[in-house]
């Protein structure tokens, strides 16, 4: 079906992640990403030394354009791992 189609295109093309933590943008590592019938979400991990507000997070494509930004409002000490989540819909109407 298209929607599958759809849902794996746009797995093939985001290559790379950045997310804003205390005002400056960091690059991510995109880690798992879960697919199901309506959504593909890409997971996030932030460095571990990292410590702060994380305010953004963002997803590209292959020629660096910009495919997706979501706002956050979680803070992140040193002490844990973060992972944070862009969740993407694609749904038929």
């Amino acid at each position: 079906m298209l929607k599958d189609r759809l849902i794996d295109y746009t797995e093939s093309i985001v290559k790379r992640a950045t997310y804003t933590i205390n005002g400056k943008v960091k690059e991510g590592t995109i880690g798992k990403i879960i697919k199901d019938t309506d959504n593909i979400t890409f997971y996030l991990y932030i460095d571990d030394n990292e410590q702060g507000k994380i305010i953004n997070a963002k997803l590209y494509d292959v020629n660096g354009d910009l495919l997706e930004s979501k706002d956050y409002n979680t803070p992140k000490d040193t002490l844990a791992t973060a992972t944070i989540g862009i969740r993407i819909t694609i749904k038929r109407e």
